[in-house]
């Protein structure tokens, strides 16, 4: 039975870990470094990442000077929805 608990805190506190540097870098403007990318829209490089119970969607329109310009990044559940700022 501690064997058992010891092992579920050791997978809580490494999930965390994950959860917590993924969360920083949403944050911080930056792509997440845990999650897997799934889908890539074609608006500019928009791209929706998953984590384990994380969702990330980072949004990114096409400036002519510029080139492509990273707007916003959003961080939630899986059930977070495609939704580019105007």
């Amino acid at each position: 039975m501690k064997k058992r608990r010891v092992i579920i805190g050791i997978i809580f506190i490494i999930w965390s870990a994950v959860f917590i540097t993924d969360f920083s870098l949403a944050r911080a403007n930056k792509s997440p470094f845990f999650a897997i990318p799934i889908t890539r829209y074609k608006d500019g490089g928009s791209t929706e990442y998953y984590g384990l119970g994380y969702k990330v969607i980072k949004y990114v329109n096409l400036n002519v000077e510029r080139g492509p310009e990273v707007v916003k990044i959003d961080f939630g559940t899986w059930f977070l929805r495609f939704s580019p700022p105007q």
